[in-house]
């Protein structure tokens, strides 16, 4: 086989300033040791829950692009009864006889009576690790080829709408309150047109108390460009440089019920890259939410917001376009937290294979560097292919923690690239303070070791005991549901406390999305913000969790998306604490 096509295929892109087969500095450092031992066991709850979701790629050995894409969850409390909920995108069929994306079926084929169709589902938290398919009644069961999900309060009143993008025209699913959705028409504005969309985001880019919308789109892909890779004797899939990029698009809410498409007069119409996580929030320090967007073997985006919904591409500027090598990675998903307790947030991407997912750290207001190799991320992450990621606080401890997502999508990987899999182990790192990590998989428990093509995750408190669990979507598979237990109830681990925050806008908007929270123990500060749309093209952690370690005191001062700022006692540790804005 030629060398030639094998760099050329793993590396996606073209080679800048080095081989794609070269071991990064990152696979020779030394390995970070663990500040205490590691007291978190993940449990799988999936048997017996009442989820039987399996997820469908629509891979027939056709190998299209959009294949590998799928697909993203949501984690959101649709009927508002304090439980979080389950929502998992999914893939369909795909059939170019039947099902044209350019006529506008979104459902891109029709499935024989030997495969019925596949669809999304929605799973309502009964309690107790026990869901209810609800998919039918709350009528948010799209057959189209799913992608992405984000959950917002688009009409503040109350309840979370859902929007889906696919291959195809997008969904979005207007709450109503009563356990069901509304479907907006195929040709309202916000169904972006039969497009290859990827993740989307809720924000207030303008602050005016009304959820705007951002949708990253792929490529410009249709059943009639396709074709297949060939590596020697081998078929693979096109990559992200093989069809034409789409643009990008932005709709303000203009709070009569209906959007505007901005995409052009707010700047961030600039070079049509295929775009794939996508989330927001304040970025420089002037309290106004930016916008990130990873964008596959192409340079990121940041846009920065001037506070009225106007942005300019700064991604370059800010250090966050590229890595420390100057390459332009295949970034699949991103999570924003303050890794190292120095109240600046940080972003994380997650990456292709031979690529490591790069920890940007924020050194100053909007500006960053790539900290990965300082920070110890594990280097045995650099042959997988990594999606999904959650930055949380998994022991309670007051550091944040990593997940990782990981899984290829070639079934021909192991005739070019012996080192990874289709199936492989997810990933967990922990903080050992100041943002220095250790992989603690193995300590994890069975249900880590497990092996799958993992895409999406989601990050949230299912039982509302103070610890945060863990949901992944599986590419052509079952999912897991890992509950987040200490190793023995004796541990430090277990003693920890914790406080979760929901809050709720009234001069804002209802979700507070762009909020940002300080809160002050006597051990520290932490900072926390409100994201809608986050991770690999999925929703989740809208509630804010805070591990207090043995904090005996704690103050919450909040900045809301309004302007107002506020300060709050923790009267009591270990609750759900719920702050609503003054008017």
């Amino acid at each position: 086989m030629s060398i030639v096509y094998l760099l050329l295929y793993i590396g996606r892109y073209t080679l800048i300033g080095g081989c794609a087969l070269c071991i990064p500095q990152e696979t020779v450092s030394e390995r970070a040791e663990p500040k205490g031992a590691w007291q978190v066991r993940m449990d799988d709850m999936l048997a017996g829950s009442g989820v039987d979701f399996v997820h469908e790629n629509g891979a027939r050995g056709e190998r299209y692009v959009v294949e590998p894409m799928s697909a993203g969850i949501a984690l959101f409390d649709f009927d508002s009864d304090g439980l979080i909920d389950i929502y998992f995108v999914n893939g369909s069929l795909l059939n170019p006889q039947t099902g044209n994306l350019e006529a506008g079926n979104p459902t891109s084929g029709q499935a024989t009576p030997a495969e019925p169709k596949a669809k999304n589902r929605l799973y309502r938290n009964l309690g107790n690790w026990k869901f209810e398919d609800v998919t039918d009644a709350a009528g948010v069961g799209d057959e189209s080829y799913g992608l992405g999900v984000v959950a917002g309060d688009y009409d503040n009143d109350g309840d979370l709408d859902l929007y889906v993008s696919n291959f195809g025209p997008n969904v979005f699913y207007e709450n109503n309150g009563d356990g069901s959705f509304t479907a907006w028409p195929n040709d309202a504005l916000i169904a972006n047109g039969p497009k290859f969309s990827a993740g989307a985001c809720f924000v207030d880019i303008d602050r005016d108390g009304n959820l705007d919308l951002y949708v990253a789109n792929y490529q410009k892909f249709t059943f009639d460009k396709h074709f297949q890779q060939r590596i020697g004797d081998y078929l693979f899939h096109p990559g992200p440089k093989d069809f034409p990029p789409e643009d990008h698009y932005l709709y303000k809410n203009v709070g009569d019920g209906t959007f505007q498409d901005v995409s052009v007069e707010s700047g961030i119409r600039v070079l049509p890259y295929p775009g794939m996580g996508v989330i927001a929030g304040d970025l420089n320090g002037d309290d106004a939410p930016d916008i990130f967007v990873a964008n596959d073997s192409f340079p990121n985006f940041l846009f920065l917001n001037n506070g009225t919904g106007k942005f300019t591409e700064e991604a370059a500027v800010s250090g966050l376009a590229v890595d420390r090598a100057g390459r332009a990675n295949g970034n699949m998903g991103v999570e924003i937290a303050d890794l190292n307790g120095d109240l600046l947030l940080d972003l994380f991407t997650t990456t292709y294979q031979d690529e490591m997912p790069v920890l940007y750290r924020q050194i100053v207001d909007g500006v960053f560097e790539d900290a990965t190799h300082i920070s110890k991320v594990e280097p045995t992450l650099y042959p997988h292919v990594s999606w999904g990621v959650g930055l949380e606080d998994f022991d309670n401890d007051s550091n944040k923690d990593i997940f990782v997502a990981c899984g290829h999508f070639l079934d021909n990987i192991q005739f070019i690239d012996d080192r990874t899999k289709v199936k492989v182990k997810n990933f967990v790192l922990q903080n050992k303070g100041a943002g220095q990590f250790v992989d603690v998989t193995n300590q994890c428990g069975p249900a880590l070791q497990v092996e799958e093509s993992s895409r999406g995750a989601g990050f949230d408190d299912l039982d509302n005991d103070g610890r945060i669990d863990i949901v992944v979507l599986n590419s052509h598979a079952k999912p897991q549901i890992l509950r987040n237990v200490p190793q023995s109830d004796d541990s430090t681990t277990a003693q920890n406390k914790w406080v979760q925050i929901q809050l709720v806008g009234t001069q804002s908007n209802r979700d507070a999305a762009g909020a940002k929270v300080i809160i002050e123990t006597d051990l520290g500060k932490q900072l926390g913000m409100v994201h809608l749309g986050r991770g690999y093209q999925s929703h989740y952690g809208t509630r804010l969790h805070f591990g207090l370690g043995n904090a005996s005191s704690a103050t919450i001062r909040i900045t809301w998306p309004s302007g107002a700022t506020t300060t709050h006692p923790v009267e009591s540790f270990n609750s759900i604490k719920q702050i609503v804005e003054p008017k």
